[in-house]
């Protein structure tokens, strides 16, 4: 009975959800992947897909390393390639953002500014996540002592 109800409830929250997504016309798809282009979306796509490979493989034995990375790059050429997103993608933007929104990200990111912002998100990003595998490194016997702790009972 509880998984009926709980049944419901979901399709209840995917109708209600449908009902409140906007109409997306084609225009507004159009300067979705316009502005994905001018923000340099597809390599900043590919800069972090390799950033996460380059975490994944560090806690690999380095004599494992290389047939992982054939295993993953198979992978991820097969279901998390930015060609295979990208449509995707530019729905989700259109949902969040306006046509007029659109149109005005595009014109920041033909900007000098919004240039530069394209150069150096990779960097940045790269660096964040180093940032964050650094946190978490330092940090990494407490992080496992919680784990521990959370798991002592299963």
């Amino acid at each position: 009975m509880k998984y009926k109800f709980l049944i419901i409830a979901l399709l209840f929250c995917g109708v209600a959800r449908a009902q409140t997504t906007p109409n997306i016309t084609p225009a507004h798809l159009k300067a979705a992947e316009s502005m994905l282009k001018a923000a340099g979306a597809d390599t900043l796509f590919q800069s972090s897909m390799s950033t996460m490979m380059k975490q994944a493989t560090a806690n690999i034995p380095e004599d494992k390393r290389a047939k992982f990375l054939t295993v993953m790059n198979q992978f991820m050429a097969k279901y998390i390639s930015w060609d295979l997103l990208k449509d995707q993608i530019a729905v989700m933007y259109a949902k969040e953002f306006t046509e007029a929104d659109l149109k005005g990200l595009i014109a920041f990111y033909n900007t000098p500014l919004g240039k530069k912002l394209n150069q150096k998100q990779p960097v940045i990003m790269q660096k964040s996540a180093l940032l964050g595998q650094q946190a978490v490194q330092s940090h990494q016997a407490e992080l496992q002592q919680m784990m521990q702790e959370a798991f002592k009972d299963q």
